[in-house]
This record gives C-alpha cells, structure tokens and sequence, in this order.
C-alpha cells in the first residue's frame, strides 16, 4: 500500500506517494533535517535519480537544483559530479507526457516536466531546445513555463550560431502575449539575455518599445551589454529617463550601466 511523506526540500513534489518502501525510505533520508544538512547524502538522491518513477526521479532533480542554487554561497555542489546522470534523467522525463495533477496537486500537472526544466535551468544545451519547445507548447501550468523560461536561457546560451527557431518563436510569443501573467512574460524575455544572435536582439528591441514597464526594464537590462550596449545607448538612455521613480529594482542597475558606474 502506498504511503506519502511530506517533501520540504522539493520545489514541486510535497507529498508524494510510493509503494516502494525504498524510495519512501530514500526520500525520508533525503530530507532528514532539511532544516539543517540540506541537501542531504549522496545514496537516497541516486537511488531516486536512478529509480524510473517520474516524482522519484522529479525529487532527486529537485534536489539537484537546490544543491547547484545552494553552492552560490560557497563550496562546490553537492551532486555536481552527476550533471550528466541528472541532464539524461530531465530529458527523459521531458519526453514523457506530463505527469497528471493527482501526482502533485499543489503543482497541478505536469509537475515532471517542472522538474526536468527547473534542473536544466543552468546546464541546459542547444540540444535540448526541442525537449524544451515541447514542453512548453503543452503546457498552461505557470511552473511549468517559468521553468522553461530558465532552461531556454541556458540553451541559447550554449547554442553556437543561430538560435533555435522554434523555441525562439515560442518564446517571443509569450513575451508579446498581454493575456499571459507579466511576471512569467519578464521571466521568458530574460531567456533572451544570454543570447548575442542578432534575432534574440531584435526581440529585445521589440520588447523595449512595449507598453509595460516591467517589460522595458527586462529588455533594457538584455541590451544593456557589451556590443548591445554599444549599438543602442542613445535608444535606452531615452527609454530609461521615461521610467518612473517606481519602475523595477533592475532600472536602477540599467541606469547605473548607462552612467558608467559599473566600469
């Protein structure tokens, strides 16, 4: 008979529930004083990783993420050595369908897919643009696209030459989309930022010249770089000084950029 354990260390599976007294037993070692030694031993997250069921495997992707966001204050991460156990475990996750609400409902569907793209978000490669454009095509679940922000940001990054069409164009899309929630469109134009390809510029200029502050911001902070920067300082010093005193947080650093006091 199935039981559950509630998950603290999970972004989106909090109450799985397992059958296999062995991964009810990885996931309660996984997350013993979560509080304190998090992100826990090496075994129970291999034993997840390993296992084939989509929230075990979700879980152990989860702690692998939190691991790698952990390491920024010291020390290297955790299960660092296993990135490319964990880059298999996420694509094979994502060519899956998405996993149904039952299975999280705090989540809602697709919480699988979640998983794999939120652990993509920094090691994501241009081959997993596809994975990536598909996931998002299927999905209406807000965690489940602002994952996919993230893990298209890291696959433009890593992409030589031109970026992916379809996922650029999904991407875009969403950005001029006034129905979707602002904080995941923010979110999906900052994809666009790692990106130097002259079509994830113009998307950005696009964007600079929304309506929506918030936008502008984001798409300022995107220009607001090297060659970028070069090309378009007279555009965002004039979009800049129309900001108001209230704009987001980055428009101070955009305007720090543009006043040289980032040299």
């Amino acid at each position: 008979m199935a039981r559950s354990v509630r998950m603290y260390g999970s972004y989106y599976w909090t109450h799985p529930r397992f059958s296999d007294e062995r991964l009810m037993s990885a996931c309660e070692a996984l997350q013993a004083d979560v509080a304190e030694t998090w992100p826990g031993p090496i075994s129970p997250f291999l034993t997840l990783l390993r296992s084939g069921d989509q929230a075990a495997v979700g879980i152990a992707l989860d702690a692998y993420q939190r691991s790698s966001a952990l390491s920024r204050f010291g020390g290297a991460p955790l299960y660092g050595a296993h990135q490319a156990e964990v880059l298999k475990a996420a694509r094979e996750l994502l060519r899956q369908p998405p996993s149904s609400a039952d299975m999280s409902p705090e989540t809602g569907a697709g919480a699988n897919h979640a998983s794999a793209l939120n652990a993509m978000m920094n090691v994501a490669e241009q081959q997993d643009c596809d994975l990536i454009a598909d996931a998002l095509e299927q999905t209406t679940n807000p965690a489940v696209v602002e994952a996919a922000a993230d893990a298209a940001g890291a696959a433009f990054f890593h992409t030589e030459g031109p970026p992916h069409v379809r996922l650029l164009a999904l991407v875009a899309a969403y950005i001029d989309d006034a129905d979707r929630p602002l904080q995941l469109r923010v979110r999906m134009l900052s994809a666009l930022e790692g990106c130097q390809a002259p079509e994830a510029t113009a998307h950005l200029l696009r964007a600079l010249h929304r309506p929506e502050v918030e936008i502008q911001v984001q798409a300022a902070v995107g220009l607001a770089d090297g060659d970028r920067l070069d090309a378009h300082r007279e555009l965002l010093e004039r979009v800049a000084a129309s900001w108001p005193d209230d704009a987001p947080y980055m428009a101070e650093e955009v305007r720090r950029i543009l006043a040289g006091e980032d040299d």
